[in-house]
């Protein structure tokens, strides 16, 4: 029974009782009336049988009635109006549903005119999965009509893009690389992006850089002048420090969909120095960075190869606290300064060698030879283990630089494709003795926490058996659009096939010859690639290091913290 009902019954329950009432109030007056003339000794005027049953009341006992009528109208009319009401609310919904679904169905035919066949087909397999939850269509509603009024992000591209597919092949507005160089003119630009809550990193970084060149762009809604005040006050030096910001409000609201290579184009775009020196802001220099690149053997190698691709070690210190926060109080005191205290650190098991567990990540760089590689000497990578291989690297900043690809955001790919470019296009893969990184053992980014989510078919299937769960029974009603992951897995192969169709292969460094097979990794696969994986699937199982490469990453941070002719670690 609907409220409406429920009102108009307790109205007329009400009124029948009133009426009750008025009649039995009505009979003892007349009765009494009539007794007062027959006690008078008048004669009774005739009462029909009608009148002695009070259907025919006395002018009171009318006027009452009229009044009664009078509420019935009332309620009557109110109760129409309710209904009315009622009616024009449902077909209100109705429409706004249509409405709805017709933008939907518009904004989903403009989109897919622009996707490529791959895109098309998920976008297809997708539809085939109905919103049974009326909730969840109300969400999406409101979460699209966020997204459709949020200003893109790419109206702040310097490379003139306009949707993730929007590829790049160089840097603009940078110098030429055909200009020649030599060792005494170079000099270096420390190059980060953060987001509003690691402002606090950026003078630990001014503190480890020295008093050197600095170009930082931050996601937060605070003016570019307040927070470069701030950090000045800190310790960060004026002249030398370079602060752009871009606003969290106006381009991720929800804060779901970091901008990360946005930023970092920006950065580029003030390096005034003829080099840059790219880390994130969670990844710390070694006190001694910057001196090693101006060690004049260092410079004249970056001199005579405008494509030479410095590459600095990176390490991770492990969270010195049991529970799982940020405890700075702790960790700030233990991130090392110099290679003594790092591989201290590692014998006592409190740092490694960073996200050993990803082998492809920094797998390729030789992290055995760099424990004796001497101060400021190179040592060329022989060859590439991963494409997922996403080193920090120095570079020259001129227009050659690819640039990074802004269609990728938040977690995930990134980077490493950037260095899937760099290397195609010709740069030559050298890592430097003595520099490193460190991260920073911050929390989960929000970002990251987006790329982490899975339908529930897919959160304990390890990365390389995902394919078999989505081609079978489980895998049909899984809705992969809705998860980050999958959307940038499509992403990625549409960049893997604008790389191989627009950038020559110009590699000076190969894959080597048992690199690991990163695509079987991938939530979304072309039927072509099927057969491929197959038969590369066992090599990726039983991976080996390459025997031009001596550092095989099982045994990787024993073997760091080892002393020479002693396997003895603390």
């Amino acid at each position: 029974m609907s409220p409406y009902n429920n009102l108009e019954s307790g109205n007329l329950s009400s009124s029948s009782s009133i009426s009750t009432k008025v009649s039995r109030r009505a009979s003892p007056r007349i009765t009494s009336s009539n007794n007062d003339e027959m006690g008078n000794g008048t004669t009774s005027p005739r009462i029909s049988r009608q009148q002695r049953n009070g259907v025919i009341a006395s002018p009171m006992i009318r006027r009452r009635r009229r009044s009664n009528q009078g509420s019935y109208n009332e309620l009557f009319s109110l109760s129409i109006l309710r209904l009315v009401l009622a009616i024009l609310i449902l077909v209100w919904f109705g429409v706004i549903i249509k409405l709805g679904s017709n933008l939907s169905t518009s904004s989903s035919s403009t989109n897919t005119a622009d996707e490529s066949p791959l895109m098309q087909k998920l976008r297809e397999q997708i539809n085939k999965s109905k919103i049974q939850n009326g909730n969840s269509l109300v969400k999406k509603m409101v979460n699209d009509q966020i997204k459709s009024t949020t200003p893109s992000i790419f109206e702040l591209s310097l490379l003139g893009n306009t949707s993730p597919k929007d590829f790049k092949l160089h840097t603009p507005n940078a110098p030429s690389c055909s200009d020649p160089i030599d060792a005494d003119s170079i000099s270096f630009t420390l190059v980060s992006q953060l987001s509003h809550d690691r402002i606090w990193m950026v003078p630990y970084h001014c503190k480890r850089w020295g008093d050197n060149p600095m170009s930082i762009v931050i996601f937060t809604d605070e003016n570019a002048d307040i927070v470069k005040n701030q950090l000045v006050h800190e310790g960060c030096s004026r002249e030398q420090l370079t602060v752009q910001t871009v606003s969290k409000t106006r381009y991720d609201p929800e804060e779901t969909d970091y901008p990360v290579n946005v930023l970092r184009n920006l950065a580029f775009s003030q390096v005034k120095t003829t080099h840059l020196v790219y880390a994130d802001v969670d990844f710390w220099p070694c006190e001694s960075l910057h001196s090693i690149l101006n060690i004049q053997s260092v410079k004249e190698r970056m001199a005579s190869d405008p494509k030479l691709a410095t590459v600095i070690p990176v390490f991770q210190l492990n969270r010195r606290c049991r529970e799982y926060k940020d405890c700075r109080d702790k960790n700030i005191p233990a991130m090392p300064k110099n290679k003594d205290e790092l591989i201290a650190l590692i014998k006592k098991r409190q740092a490694s060698t960073f996200d050993p567990t990803n082998e492809g990540g920094h797998g390729s760089t030789r992290y055995i030879s760099w424990k004796d590689q001497e101060e400021g000497k190179y040592l060329d990578l022989p060859c590439i283990r991963s494409n997922r291989y996403e080193p920090y690297l120095v570079l020259r900043y001129c227009n050659d630089l690819p640039p990074f690809q802004e269609g990728f955001s938040g977690y995930g790919k990134n980077k490493m494709t950037w260095a899937m470019q760099l290397r195609r296009s010709g740069y030559l893969f050298s890592q430097l003795g003595e520099a490193f990184l460190v991260h920073y053992p911050h929390l989960d980014s929000k970002s990251r926490l987006q790329w982490n989510k899975a339908p529930k078919q897919l959160r304990r299937v390890d990365s390389t058996r995902v394919g078999d769960v989505l081609e079978g029974k489980e895998g049909k009603n899984i809705d992969l659009f809705e998860y980050k992951r999958a959307r940038v897995d499509a992403l990625f192969l549409d960049y893997k096939d604008w790389l191989n169709d627009n950038v020559q292969d110009e590699s000076r460094v190969p894959m080597c010859h048992n690199s690991l097979n990163d695509d079987i990794r991938l939530w979304v696969h072309r039927e072509s690639q099927t057969e491929e994986e197959d038969e590369s699937e066992d090599n990726d199982d039983a991976s080996q290091q390459d025997n031009e490469n001596d550092d095989g990453s099982e045994d990787l941070n024993e073997n760091l913290a080892a002393e020479d002719g002693d396997e003895d670690t603390e």
